[in-house]
């Protein structure tokens, strides 16, 4: 019984997309996203609640990425 639940959990867990993190930044008075995961860090313009414009790849993704990335963006005059 425990190698079954061990074995689910372990297929759940590299099913899932390592997320580093999201933001939300403003400036101009528009709102942008901010997305890191394993694939990239990508931003983009927000347009309404459920709909952004094109994402534009940053660089690699991972948390200390993102971090960067936001510091970088706050430094740029993002909020």
């Amino acid at each position: 019984m425990k190698k079954i639940a061990i074995s689910t959990l372990l297929v759940l867990a590299m099913s899932v997309p390592a997320l580093a993190g999201n933001a939300t930044l403003k400036k101009d008075g528009k709102s942008y996203a901010l997305s890191c995961d394993g694939n990239g860090c990508f931003i983009s313009e927000k347009i309404s609640m459920f709909k952004s414009g094109p994402r534009k790849r940053l660089g690699a993704g991972g948390a200390d990425n993102f971090r960067s990335w936001k510091a970088k963006l706050k430094q740029q005059g993002y909020s």
